[in-house]
């Protein structure tokens, strides 16, 4: 099958998937439910996807990862944060289903990942520039993954009713200089 029709082929699974999401709880969601919606068969889909759980992950990854956070620098990371919740905010009903959903490879999990790399990413300057060392370095991306977290999921879970950009001002004033802050503490020791 040639790429352009792979591509395809997921976006059209992808939309029955958030089409569905917009009116059904994602636990009962079926793949036959996919299948119908989307127009295809059960071999094509599992030849793009290995399960709902895998359509909402693609759609994360090819939405988010692919067209915000692959491009976040420490530099740029206020402004991708900002596109990130706002992405979140105007596709609200589906996340928050996709936030609730549990099981194996689920959006959290998924979430997981992403975010735990997207840490790596912004802490990774000051480890090989010899700032701090591996130990402080999984501190960190531990420490801002469980706070974006701890701030993220209870949005979504309230509805993202609080402004998204009124989010991203406050977890900045929290975050901003932090990890400059904290490499300044570590190598006055």
């Amino acid at each position: 099958m040639p790429v352009a029709t792979n591509g395809i082929t997921k976006k059209a699974i992808a939309d029955g998937m958030k089409q569905l999401m917009q009116e059904t709880c994602f636990d009962r969601i079926t793949t036959a439910d996919i299948l119908q919606v989307s127009s295809i068969s059960r071999k094509t889909f599992y030849y793009h996807f290995r399960d709902k759980y895998d359509v909402v992950n693609w759609i994360f990854e090819t939405e988010i990862v692919g067209n915000i956070m692959e491009c976040t620098t420490l530099d740029s990371w206020h402004e991708a944060s900002y596109r990130m919740c706002r992405y979140f905010k105007q596709n609200c009903v589906f996340y928050k289903n996709a936030v609730n959903a549990n099981g194996q490879n689920c959006f959290i999990q998924f979430l997981h990942v992403m975010v735990v790399g997207q840490m790596e990413r912004l802490c990774k300057d000051a480890r090989e520039q010899k700032r701090i060392n591996d130990e402080d370095f999984t501190f960190l991306v531990e420490f801002y993954y469980s706070a974006f977290i701890g701030v993220f999921i209870p949005w979504v879970k309230d509805d993202m009713r609080e402004d998204p950009d009124k989010l991203v001002r406050r977890w900045i004033g929290v975050t901003d200089k932090s990890l400059e802050h904290y490499i300044q503490s570590r190598q006055s020791k």
